[in-house]
């Protein structure tokens, strides 16, 4: 059957190769610096040169690591169910995660947020028909940073039952008591590894560098049988080369150094492919988000992945911004839409602006809307004899010509035909489209919460909070 998804293409296959060999020879001949000694054991084992502080990986070991993990293409919910099966052509959307300011709902002043302001971000996350997957949308300041991840985790798994991403894991202390906690929430370890409702995140440092707490977290990801995610992001002109091909084979080489760590410590774990490049800005020296190159990229980047059998997850919910006006909803809607046509199966970015430092419900929720809209234009148009309606052109045109009462207006309706936005204003007396998004995100969080946990898992998150906050705290 024809397939009528919109797609594009960004680079030629001579292209990606060309990016895909750059990458093997910085592995080979610049090597990486990884400052853990059991790592850095494992990978002098499987044939890599050590020299200098420096692990230098030859082709082959790459290739044997690439066959040492498998492609986490399943999302499950944490009943066990498939939530959805990554690579069927459809593009999923989740929230961005960590980020360190919010737009408060009411007053609409940029503040420090609170875990507080996790809970109510994952609840209105949890109700957004078109977010598929949810991080801690914020990095709360009211908890200490040794408890920051752990304790955001605890309040993530109370509030949905969506698949979840840790926010990036800096420390392997922290990876037990995050998987623990998953696995509380989905009937125990033994559904944990079958069935996983959570992925967890750890992200090198840029340029190729691993350091000994991102390398004990991404060995703990692995030996506790979590899938993992490896979350590099070289910034263009600062911690990569300012061309779009050179940090592409940078961060592909990042990349796949973390795979072989991976499928050294654990033959089999899971895996998927991420993209989070940015640029600098040559005026200000600041990471910027909202320009072209994310979009770019992050299509270079499926394009990549799917080289490798993996699902890619990229940024693509993405402004320069400091205001919703404008300029948030074209840079938004150029990087989000090239990566969608450029293959990604995973968007990443719902409900954060201002280069990924500030975020809002009401962003969430025209987010939300944007998803809607990526949907139904990647889905491109489907001609066949339905759609083509000649029969039904043939009856009701000499009768009138009237088609809003026809049967195939109602089913292709039903189908999909024509898409119907949620807040987008149409009509002159319609409210601003911000307007409207805060008080969906007001009227949803309004609801009373539903999706409560059995008391017993309420129990065991209690206890495992406690013992992390006595073990990593001293308290």
């Amino acid at each position: 059957m024809h397939d009528s998804r919109l797609q594009l293409q960004i680079l030629s296959e001579g292209s990606v190769s060309e990016i895909e060999k750059t990458a093997y020879r910085l592995l080979d001949e610049v090597g990486i610096v990884l400052d853990h000694a059991r790592a850095v054991e494992m990978l002098h084992g499987l044939g890599c040169r050590v020299d200098a502080g420096r692990v230098f990986i030859p082709p082959d070991v790459v290739g044997r690591g690439l066959e040492g993990v498998v492609p986490h293409r399943t999302l499950y919910d944490f009943d066990g169910s498939p939530a959805c099966t990554l690579g069927d052509g459809q593009v999923r959307f989740h929230s961005g995660g960590g980020v360190p300011f919010i737009l408060d709902l009411e007053t609409g002043e940029r503040r420090r947020p609170t875990l507080d302001d996790v809970a109510r971000a994952t609840r209105l996350l949890d109700a957004l028909p078109n977010v598929d997957l949810i991080i801690p949308l914020v990095g709360p300041h009211d908890v200490p940073p040794e408890l920051l991840t752990v304790a955001s985790t605890d309040v993530l798994l109370r509030h949905t039952r969506k698949p979840t991403w840790s926010a990036p894991i800096d420390k392997a202390e922290h990876v037990p008591f995050v998987v623990e906690m998953a696995a509380a929430c989905c009937g125990g370890m033994d559904a944990f590894r079958a069935r996983p409702p959570m992925c967890l995140c750890a992200s090198p440092v840029s340029p190729l560098i691993f350091t000994r707490d991102v390398a004990g977290a991404i060995l703990a990801i692995a030996e506790l049988g979590a899938p993992f995610l490896s979350l590099p992001a070289p910034s263009l002109g600062a911690t990569g080369p300012v061309t779009l091909a050179g940090s592409m084979a940078q961060q592909h080489a990042e990349i796949l150094a973390s795979l072989v760590i991976v499928g050294a410590a654990r033959p089999g774990t899971p895996v998927m492919y991420c993209s989070r490049i940015s640029a600098i800005d040559p005026h200000t020296a600041v990471s910027i988000w909202g320009g072209p190159e994310v979009g770019l990229s992050s299509g270079i980047a499926a394009q990549l992945a799917h080289r490798l059998g993996l699902p890619c997850d990229s940024y693509g919910f993405c402004t320069s911004a400091l205001r919703l006006d404008a300029q948030f909803g074209y840079e938004r809607l150029a990087n989000a839409l090239v990566a969608a046509l450029g293959g990604v199966d995973i968007l990443s970015g719902v409900g954060s602006t201002e280069n990924v430092m500030t975020a809002g419900l009401e962003i969430a929720v025209v987010d939300d809307e944007l998803a809607g809209l990526i949907r139904r234009v990647h889905a491109g148009v489907e001609v066949n004899d339905t759609t083509l309606a000649y029969e039904v052109m043939r009856d009701i045109i000499p009768a009138g010509g009237a088609f809003v009462g026809a049967l195939h207006t109602a089913r292709q309706m039903r189908k999909g035909a024509l898409w119907i936005p949620a807040i987008s204003a149409r009509g002159a007396d319609a409210p601003a489209v911000m307007e409207r998004a805060r008080a969906r995100a007001r009227e949803i969080l309004g609801h009373p919460h539903t999706k409560a946990l059995p008391e017993d898992v309420d129990r065991h998150l209690d206890e495992i909070l406690k013992r992390a906050r006595r073990e990593l705290m001293g308290s």
